[in-house]
Protein backbone atom coordinates (compact mmCIF):
# COMPACT_ATOMS: atom_id res chain seq x y z
CA UNK A 1 0.00 0.00 0.00
CA UNK A 2 2.93 2.33 0.83
CA UNK A 3 4.74 1.50 -1.86
CA UNK A 4 1.42 2.37 -4.22
CA UNK A 5 1.10 5.12 -2.84
CA UNK A 6 5.15 6.62 -3.08
CA UNK A 7 4.33 6.09 -6.83
CA UNK A 8 1.30 7.43 -6.85
CA UNK A 9 3.38 10.93 -6.12
CA UNK A 10 6.54 10.05 -7.29
CA UNK A 11 5.69 9.82 -11.17
CA UNK A 12 3.94 12.72 -11.64
CA UNK A 13 6.81 14.44 -9.89
CA UNK A 14 8.96 12.96 -12.36
CA UNK A 15 7.12 13.71 -15.39
CA UNK A 16 7.08 17.36 -14.56
CA UNK A 17 11.03 17.56 -13.04
CA UNK A 18 11.38 16.31 -16.88
CA UNK A 19 10.85 19.40 -18.29
CA UNK A 20 13.33 22.25 -18.27
CA UNK A 21 12.75 25.68 -17.17
CA UNK A 22 11.03 27.09 -20.94
CA UNK A 23 13.04 29.89 -22.16
CA UNK A 24 11.09 33.33 -21.23
CA UNK A 25 10.41 36.10 -23.36
CA UNK A 26 11.69 40.07 -22.69
CA UNK A 27 8.79 41.87 -22.89
CA UNK A 28 10.69 44.44 -24.24
CA UNK A 29 12.07 43.17 -27.23
CA UNK A 30 8.49 42.06 -28.63
CA UNK A 31 6.15 45.08 -27.64
CA UNK A 32 5.05 46.29 -30.35
CA UNK A 33 5.75 43.88 -33.13
CA UNK A 34 3.09 43.47 -35.57
CA UNK A 35 1.47 39.90 -35.48
CA UNK A 36 1.55 38.09 -38.83
CA UNK A 37 -1.61 37.69 -40.40
CA UNK A 38 -2.21 34.07 -40.11
CA UNK A 39 -5.18 31.74 -41.24
CA UNK A 40 -7.43 30.10 -38.12
CA UNK A 41 -9.48 27.22 -38.43
CA UNK A 42 -12.55 27.23 -36.20
CA UNK A 43 -15.69 25.19 -36.09
CA UNK A 44 -17.83 27.42 -38.05
CA UNK A 45 -15.00 29.18 -40.06
CA UNK A 46 -11.72 30.23 -41.59
CA UNK A 47 -10.77 33.23 -40.62
CA UNK A 48 -7.46 35.52 -40.89
CA UNK A 49 -6.21 37.11 -37.47
CA UNK A 50 -6.23 40.25 -38.88
CA UNK A 51 -10.35 39.67 -39.02
CA UNK A 52 -10.08 38.91 -35.30
CA UNK A 53 -8.56 41.49 -33.46
CA UNK A 54 -10.02 44.33 -35.94
CA UNK A 55 -13.46 43.71 -34.47
CA UNK A 56 -12.07 43.54 -30.87
CA UNK A 57 -8.58 43.08 -29.13
CA UNK A 58 -6.91 39.90 -28.55
CA UNK A 59 -5.80 37.87 -25.75
CA UNK A 60 -3.72 35.10 -27.13
CA UNK A 61 -2.70 31.96 -25.48
CA UNK A 62 -1.39 28.56 -27.24
CA UNK A 63 -2.07 25.29 -25.86
CA UNK A 64 -1.98 21.55 -27.09
CA UNK A 65 -5.07 19.01 -26.02
CA UNK A 66 -2.02 16.83 -25.15
CA UNK A 67 -1.04 18.66 -22.24
CA UNK A 68 -0.03 16.74 -19.42
CA UNK A 69 0.53 19.72 -17.13
CA UNK A 70 0.19 23.32 -17.37
CA UNK A 71 -2.25 24.13 -20.19
CA UNK A 72 -5.69 23.03 -18.58
CA UNK A 73 -5.08 25.00 -15.40
CA UNK A 74 -3.41 27.76 -17.18
CA UNK A 75 -6.82 27.98 -19.77
CA UNK A 76 -8.95 27.54 -15.92
CA UNK A 77 -7.18 30.28 -14.37
CA UNK A 78 -7.36 32.73 -17.13
CA UNK A 79 -11.25 31.88 -17.19
CA UNK A 80 -11.61 32.67 -13.29
CA UNK A 81 -9.61 35.90 -13.66
CA UNK A 82 -11.33 37.34 -16.44
CA UNK A 83 -14.58 36.19 -14.72
CA UNK A 84 -13.40 38.96 -11.80
CA UNK A 85 -12.48 41.65 -14.09
CA UNK A 86 -15.96 43.92 -15.96
CA UNK A 87 -14.39 45.06 -18.53
CA UNK A 88 -16.15 43.94 -22.31
CA UNK A 89 -14.80 44.52 -26.06
CA UNK A 90 -12.03 41.68 -26.05
CA UNK A 91 -11.47 38.09 -27.36
CA UNK A 92 -9.75 35.47 -25.81
CA UNK A 93 -8.09 33.51 -28.81
CA UNK A 94 -6.83 29.81 -27.72
CA UNK A 95 -4.60 28.10 -31.05
CA UNK A 96 -3.15 24.91 -31.14
CA UNK A 97 0.52 24.46 -30.03
CA UNK A 98 0.65 20.83 -31.09
CA UNK A 99 -0.02 20.22 -35.48
CA UNK A 100 -1.60 16.62 -34.13
CA UNK A 101 -4.33 18.57 -32.26
CA UNK A 102 -7.41 18.89 -34.95
CA UNK A 103 -10.44 22.23 -35.00
CA UNK A 104 -12.26 18.61 -33.13
CA UNK A 105 -10.26 18.55 -30.52
CA UNK A 106 -9.97 22.18 -29.53
CA UNK A 107 -13.95 22.41 -29.66
CA UNK A 108 -13.59 19.61 -27.02
CA UNK A 109 -11.52 21.57 -24.99
CA UNK A 110 -13.56 24.37 -24.88
CA UNK A 111 -16.62 22.12 -23.56
CA UNK A 112 -14.16 20.77 -20.80
CA UNK A 113 -13.51 24.60 -19.93
CA UNK A 114 -17.10 25.44 -19.77
CA UNK A 115 -16.44 28.99 -20.34
CA UNK A 116 -18.98 31.23 -18.69
CA UNK A 117 -19.47 33.62 -22.06
CA UNK A 118 -18.30 31.42 -25.09
CA UNK A 119 -18.99 33.85 -27.28
CA UNK A 120 -15.83 36.13 -26.05
CA UNK A 121 -13.58 32.71 -26.50
CA UNK A 122 -12.02 31.04 -29.93
CA UNK A 123 -10.59 27.72 -29.77
CA UNK A 124 -8.73 26.73 -33.16
CA UNK A 125 -5.60 25.49 -35.03
CA UNK A 126 -3.47 27.09 -37.33
CA UNK A 127 -0.53 26.19 -39.22
CA UNK A 128 1.54 29.27 -38.61
CA UNK A 129 1.65 28.61 -35.16
CA UNK A 130 5.63 28.89 -35.42
CA UNK A 131 5.24 32.68 -37.00
CA UNK A 132 3.42 33.75 -34.10
CA UNK A 133 5.50 32.15 -31.50
CA UNK A 134 8.03 33.93 -32.80
CA UNK A 135 6.57 36.86 -32.99
CA UNK A 136 5.74 37.10 -29.40
CA UNK A 137 8.74 35.24 -27.87
CA UNK A 138 7.13 31.92 -27.13
CA UNK A 139 9.70 29.36 -26.76
CA UNK A 140 8.27 25.68 -27.20
CA UNK A 141 10.37 22.77 -27.04
CA UNK A 142 9.29 18.95 -28.27
CA UNK A 143 10.84 16.54 -25.40
CA UNK A 144 10.92 13.00 -26.43
CA UNK A 145 11.17 11.71 -23.11
CA UNK A 146 7.52 12.57 -21.89
CA UNK A 147 6.09 12.99 -25.83
CA UNK A 148 5.18 16.52 -24.60
CA UNK A 149 5.77 20.02 -25.57
CA UNK A 150 8.04 22.41 -22.86
CA UNK A 151 6.76 25.91 -22.98
CA UNK A 152 5.74 28.55 -20.48
CA UNK A 153 2.12 29.60 -19.75
CA UNK A 154 1.70 32.41 -21.67
CA UNK A 155 -0.58 35.18 -22.89
CA UNK A 156 -0.21 38.27 -24.68
CA UNK A 157 -2.56 40.78 -25.30
CA UNK A 158 -3.03 42.25 -29.05
CA UNK A 159 -4.36 45.42 -30.22
CA UNK A 160 -6.95 46.35 -33.00
CA UNK A 161 -3.99 46.82 -34.75
CA UNK A 162 -2.66 43.55 -34.56
CA UNK A 163 0.65 44.84 -32.27
CA UNK A 164 1.70 42.79 -28.88
CA UNK A 165 0.86 45.64 -26.39
CA UNK A 166 1.90 43.31 -23.23
CA UNK A 167 2.75 40.14 -22.90
CA UNK A 168 2.02 37.82 -19.15
CA UNK A 169 3.72 35.13 -17.90
CA UNK A 170 2.50 32.78 -15.29
CA UNK A 171 0.27 32.51 -13.28
CA UNK A 172 -0.34 36.86 -12.63
CA UNK A 173 -2.53 38.73 -9.89
CA UNK A 174 -5.87 39.71 -11.38
CA UNK A 175 -4.62 43.16 -11.23
CA UNK A 176 -1.91 42.54 -14.13
CA UNK A 177 -4.49 40.92 -16.05
CA UNK A 178 -6.93 43.90 -15.69
CA UNK A 179 -4.35 46.16 -16.98
CA UNK A 180 -3.30 44.80 -19.84
CA UNK A 181 -7.11 44.41 -20.77
CA UNK A 182 -7.58 48.22 -20.48
CA UNK A 183 -4.46 48.57 -22.21
CA UNK A 184 -5.74 46.58 -25.12
CA UNK A 185 -9.26 48.82 -25.07
CA UNK A 186 -6.80 52.15 -26.03
CA UNK A 187 -6.68 53.43 -22.08
CA UNK A 188 -3.61 54.97 -21.47
CA UNK A 189 -1.84 52.81 -18.12
CA UNK A 190 0.53 54.59 -15.58
CA UNK A 191 3.21 52.40 -13.97
CA UNK A 192 2.58 51.86 -10.34
CA UNK A 193 3.74 49.38 -8.25
CA UNK A 194 1.02 46.57 -6.99
CA UNK A 195 -1.00 46.93 -3.80
CA UNK A 196 1.39 45.54 -1.50
CA UNK A 197 3.15 45.60 2.30
CA UNK A 198 6.15 46.73 0.71
CA UNK A 199 4.51 49.96 -1.28
CA UNK A 200 2.46 51.34 2.13
CA UNK A 201 3.85 54.95 1.46
CA UNK A 202 2.37 55.51 -1.81
CA UNK A 203 1.11 58.98 -2.22
CA UNK A 204 -1.73 57.99 -4.75
CA UNK A 205 -2.68 54.43 -5.52
CA UNK A 206 -3.75 53.19 -8.85
CA UNK A 207 -6.84 50.05 -8.75
CA UNK A 208 -6.44 48.75 -12.29
CA UNK A 209 -9.08 46.29 -11.91
CA UNK A 210 -11.67 49.71 -11.13
CA UNK A 211 -9.43 52.09 -13.63
CA UNK A 212 -9.61 54.92 -10.57
CA UNK A 213 -6.98 56.22 -8.45
CA UNK A 214 -7.27 57.51 -4.39
CA UNK A 215 -5.36 58.98 -2.09
CA UNK A 216 -2.64 56.60 -0.01
CA UNK A 217 -1.30 57.29 3.23
CA UNK A 218 1.76 58.95 1.68
CA UNK A 219 0.17 61.86 0.41
CA UNK A 220 -0.49 62.56 4.39
CA UNK A 221 3.07 61.73 4.92
CA UNK A 222 4.48 63.67 2.61
CA UNK A 223 2.58 67.07 3.95
CA UNK A 224 2.99 66.09 7.86
CA UNK A 225 6.28 68.68 8.37
CA UNK A 226 4.47 71.21 6.70
CA UNK A 227 1.40 70.93 8.85
CA UNK A 228 3.09 70.99 12.01
CA UNK A 229 5.38 73.27 11.21
CA UNK A 230 2.34 75.86 10.49
CA UNK A 231 0.62 74.64 13.71
CA UNK A 232 4.13 75.53 15.31
CA UNK A 233 3.78 78.71 13.93
CA UNK A 234 0.35 79.17 15.05
CA UNK A 235 0.89 78.02 18.95
CA UNK A 236 3.81 80.22 19.03
CA UNK A 237 1.43 83.44 17.99
CA UNK A 238 -0.96 82.86 20.04
CA UNK A 239 1.19 82.46 23.38
CA UNK A 240 3.74 85.12 22.67
CA UNK A 241 1.94 88.23 22.08
CA UNK A 242 4.26 90.89 20.49
CA UNK A 243 4.63 94.34 22.64
CA UNK A 244 2.44 97.38 22.10
CA UNK A 245 4.31 100.09 23.58
CA UNK A 246 7.10 100.79 25.02
CA UNK A 247 8.42 102.50 28.31
CA UNK A 248 9.94 106.66 27.32
CA UNK A 249 12.83 107.92 29.08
Amino acid sequence: MRQSLFSLILIPLLAASAFAQPELPEENRYVFRKMPNALIKTAHEEIHLSEIYTRNPVLLTFVYTRCPTICYPYLQYLQKELQKIQIDGYRVLVLNLDPRDTVEDMVRLGKILDVPRPDNWMFGVTKDIAALADSMGFHFEWRKEIGGFDHPAMVAGIDRNGYVLRILVGFQKTARLAEVLREMQGEFIPSYPLPGKETIFRCFEYDPITGKWRMGPGFLILFTPALLGLFGLLSMSLIIKPSTGGKRR
